[in-house]
């Protein structure tokens, strides 16, 4: 039978079934008169069934499926995830375009309020984040139970109708308090965008392009502060209405929770319980973290408390710097320039195309060359010296034909160095996280980003109506520059730790 190629334990069983079989008779044509005959017959039904089994091993197997339709099945496989990430970054776009079509109309809004630059004026920019705390904690967890998708969906829906609530206050002539609780709620269901980059690292881990779908995220960020300024100046011009502008701005968010609804895949093994036992199971099976170019994973180390703290840190710091940026360029170009609405919005579409040609041409390549964490500590430097240049050159005589340009070159600096650092920030957040725990790990990172841009508005805007712009600039930018060391001070740590 092992020559047959018959598996010998069946063998066995089948001698034990013939030795019985010959004792009740039921195989043997006549009943064994003694025991010679009983042993003759053994050898012949082995024989029989063994040749049996031989035949049905010699029968043609199946033909395997043909290489065209696995290709097929791959290719309508990848063009799904190709389509589902475009959609993810379409919707990006959109959401974020509502918020830069809004970044002229500061100045607007100080005229319509009839506020002074100073804290009331910053708690324009305070009241969005402030309804975000919320958003993080919930949406973000929901995700990682419930799914990206739906939530993506949902959020973007929420925030198209504080938005047109927004657009309502405003046309009817509504104070400053009701307006800013307009915009708290709005803020509420602001969780579109953790959600968004933990469903670009669930496909991106699985697929190794996690740094590539960062980057085109930051890209299409980048866009939107292009073209939103632009576009909400110009529309702001045209009709002589906030409304308008506002009223347009939920109508893109509207838009982009249909297209997610619509289009949007859900990732495999991302949804449940499930996920998180699978998760749970290689973490008691003892399994190091993935290994990516000789180093592990998490540039921040393997302690994954260690790990996300520094993140959160940096990433607040750097907020409170970029929240100040947001808050006080509209005055600050108005003083310096003597810029208009449509003029901040143009100047808002230049700046933004520096990045986005840092975004699309420097910053893939650039953590691939000096590794993320490196590369963030880049952006950082770039981002706080343009803060306290920016800070300076307000402060030099108004009749000096070197001050404008040099405000301008201050802020190129600041826009060169957004698109170095803010891809790196999920990249590390999310290498250093298992799978189950990214949604509530991307929130409570947005919610330290969101703490910063609600009280650094507000109190370096009382910096600023005391002791002028370039205190206040100032302070925003060694705020950066902190961060840049902590980075540094923790790689360091890591690397000590790995090498001795």
């Amino acid at each position: 039978c092992d020559m047959l190629g018959f598996p010998r334990g069946r063998a066995l069983a089948l001698m034990s079934v013939a030795l019985v079989a010959q004792r009740t008779g039921a195989l043997a044509l006549t009943p064994p008169p003694h025991n010679s005959r009983r042993v003759r017959h053994l050898p012949a039904i082995i024989d029989v069934v063994c040749s049996a089994n031989a035949a049905d091993a010699r029968a043609p197997l199946p033909p395997p499926p043909p290489p065209l339709a696995i290709t097929e099945v791959a290719g309508r496989a990848e063009a799904r995830t190709t389509l589902s990430v475009a959609t993810v970054l379409l919707a990006a776009f959109l959401n974020l375009l509502g918020f830069t079509m809004t970044l002229p109309l500061t100045l607007a809004l100080r005229t319509h309020f009839s506020l002074t630059t100073g804290a009331s004026f910053g708690s324009l920019s305070s009241a969005y984040p402030l309804g975000m705390l919320f958003a993080l904690f919930m949406w973000p967890r929901l995700s990682d139970r419930v799914g990206r998708k739906p939530v993506i969906s949902l959020s973007l829906l929420g925030s198209g109708v504080g938005l047109a609530g927004q657009c309502y206050a405003v046309h009817n002539g509504w104070g400053l308090t009701p307006f800013l609780l307009c915009r708290t709620l709005t803020g509420c269901c602001a969780g579109a965008s953790p959600v968004a980059k933990a469903y670009l690292a669930d496909l991106g881990v699985a697929s190794g392009k996690l740094p590539k779908y960062m980057s085109w995220r930051d890209a299409a960020t980048t866009l939107a502060f292009i073209t939103g300024p632009l576009v909400g100046g110009k529309l702001f011009v045209a009709t002589g209405s906030l409304a308008s502008v506002i009223g347009m701005t939920a109508a893109t968010s509207i838009a982009a929770s249909l297209l997610v609804s619509t289009l949007v895949l859900e990732p495999p093994g991302t949804v449940g319980a499930a996920a998180a036992r699978g998760q749970l199971k290689d973490a008691k099976d003892g399994k190091e973290p993935a290994v990516d170019d000789g180093q592990v994973a998490c540039p921040l180390g393997r302690s994954l408390v260690a790990a996300v703290a520094t993140v959160c840190a940096v990433s607040a710091l750097y907020n409170c710097g970029s929240s100040t940026y947001s808050a006080f360029f509209a005055p600050l170009a108005q003083e310096v320039a003597g810029l208009g609405v449509q003029g901040v919005g143009l100047a808002y579409t230049c700046l933004s195309c520096v990045s986005f040609a840092v975004s699309v041409s420097v910053a893939a390549p650039a953590q691939r060359a000096l590794g993320t964490v490196a590369t963030a500590v880049c952006g950082l430097t770039s981002v706080g010296a343009g803060l306290i240049f920016i800070g300076l050159t307000t402060a030099l005589d108004a009749t000096s034909r070197f001050r404008t340009l040099l405000f301008w070159l201050a802020a190129t600096l600041y826009q060169v160095g957004v698109p170095l650092f803010t891809p790196t920030v999920p990249t590390m957040l999310l290498k250093c996280v298992p799978r189950h725990r990214r949604g509530a790990m991307m929130g409570l990172d947005e919610a330290f980003n969101t703490l910063a841009r609600v009280c650094a508005p507000i109190a370096f805007g009382s910096l600023y109506s005391s002791f002028g712009a370039p205190v206040c600039c100032g302070a925003a930018g060694m705020a950066v520059l902190l961060a840049a060391l902590l980075a540094i001070f923790r790689r360091f740590v890591v690397l000590r730790s790995a090498y001795g």
